[in-house]
């Protein structure tokens, strides 16, 4: 009878024998496809995590302050040129994907009504202008205090375009694709505590186009705030309106410029370089970096990591010791067949090969339903680990993909290599509990166990 035949019609016999191998088999291989599937999905998630979120840095001004004959005054505001933001870009070497420009202004329209602030009156009736190369890459909808609920946002190419508040859409009654007449404007308080426009005298104006409409869902004005300073009065442009109306002068920025990256681990290289350059003065400039919680998520995957390795670890540890006791065991309990297989002149080897495809198919039967279980869970289980991974990093208009991958699903060629390996080792503590056999003849065998 071939050994084939044999192992299979062992297995049929001693049902209760192969069903707690199997058992063994399912567990283990259930456990070592959980944890070698979260092995490869951390390192998969950290690698589209660095490409998704990546990092910023800012070069931020910051007027000084001049002591002189014990007088306190403000020094002149510190400005970067668009040369100065071009030689960032290249000292990036290509990394940076993305830089939002930020000055700022007045603004007053006899056609737009403001919402009234402290002090409103006619000639204080004004909003405030933020010019920007990207409204989407702007602190305040990056972080979601404001969120656009109609048309678009400001792009590069544009020219005289605004975004203005829902509120104060619906004050003025108006709608994106209208077009507003603005001039320029400046605001100041007198000693008296009453708002002027210190540029009485209108010289400079522009039709603009409203391309957008916000929410300013995290606007917290106080009190005393005048009407330029509400949030509902707040105007977004593209940097060349405020050029247009004279308060700004073309390719040179007074506010905070924002460079984004592709990848965070480059982030601390970047600002090396960035300090390097010497057009922009550094005595009045901050840089500043933010990797976005990349490296907080980086070191939870890195823990999840560490957890899975020492799982396998375990799992390989307890299956083999496990498997070697009971095989040690069966096999013992079988001496006496062995004795008669050799006996009648079968090869140790052969007898040897039959434990082994028994084994060996009560591994494969409990490794593919532990495989086909793990690839109906690992969807749940991603969506548990990974399904919130980038939120809350204040990122979305930067995220370039990667949303509903199943970083744990199996796939075809790493679960191939783990069967292969554990039928490597099955093989190998087959041989050693077969201790015995390979080294008694078939006399001693049964007169052992006469």
């Amino acid at each position: 009878m071939h050994m084939y035949k044999r192992a299979i019609l062992y297995l049929a016999r001693k049902k209760g024998k192969a069903t707690l191998l199997f058992l063994i088999f399912f567990l283990v291989s259930a456990l070592l496809l959980v944890c070698f599937s979260v092995l490869n999905g951390t390192e998969q998630a950290a690698k589209d995590l660095r490409s998704n979120i990546g990092a910023a840095f800012y070069v931020r001004p910051y007027q000084q302050m001049i002591f002189e004959g014990g007088a306190v005054s403000e020094g002149a505001t510190p400005t970067i040129s668009q040369k100065s933001i071009d030689e960032i870009v290249d000292a990036a070497g290509g990394q940076v994907k993305a830089y939002n420009t930020e000055h700022y202004g007045y603004a007053k329209s006899e056609q737009l009504h403001f919402l009234p602030g402290a002090g409103d009156n006619e000639v204080s009736n004004m909003g405030q202008v933020t010019a920007v190369r990207d409204s989407q890459l702007t602190d305040v909808f990056l972080n979601e205090e404001c969120t656009l609920i109609s048309g678009r946002h400001i792009q590069p190419e544009d020219e005289n375009k605004i975004l203005i508040s829902a509120e104060l859409a619906a004050e003025n009654n108006l709608k994106v694709g209208d077009i507003l007449p603005l001039t320029h404007a400046g605001l100041d308080q007198q000693d008296d505590g009453t708002y002027i426009d210190t540029i009485p005298e209108k010289t400079a104006f522009a039709e603009a186009e409203i391309v957008g409409i916000f929410q300013a869902d995290g606007a917290d004005d106080g009190m005393d705030a005048p009407t330029a300073g509400k949030a509902v009065n707040h105007i977004y442009s593209d940097s060349h309106l405020l050029v247009n109306l004279q308060e700004q002068q073309a390719g040179v920025f007074e506010g905070e410029i924002a460079f984004y990256i592709a990848d965070p681990l480059k982030l601390d290289t970047l600002m090396d370089r960035v300090e390097a350059i010497q057009s922009i003065d550094w005595d009045n400039h901050i840089l500043k970096e933010n990797d976005f919680q990349y490296e907080q998520i980086a070191g939870q995957l890195q823990n999840l990591q560490n957890l899975a390795v020492a799982l396998i670890a375990l799992a390989v540890a307890l299956g083999i010791v496990i498997l070697m006791l009971i095989l040690m065991v069966q096999i013992r309990g079988r001496i006496r067949e062995a004795g008669i297989y050799l006996s009648v002149g079968k090869p140790k080897m052969e007898i040897i090969g039959q434990f082994a495809l028994e084994a060996w198919g009560l591994l494969i039967a409990g490794f593919l339903s532990a495989f086909l279980l793990w690839l109906f869970c690992s969807g749940p289980v991603n969506g548990l680990l990974f399904g919130t991974l980038a939120q809350g990093t204040g990122t979305a208009a930067l995220q370039t993909g990667g949303g509903g991958v199943n970083y744990l699903q199996p796939d075809l060629l790493h679960s191939g290599a783990l069967l292969a390996g554990e039928l490597a080792a099955v093989l190998l503590t087959v041989l050693a509990a077969s201790g015995a056999i390979l080294r008694l003849n078939p006399k001693e065998i049964l007169t052992k166990m006469s």
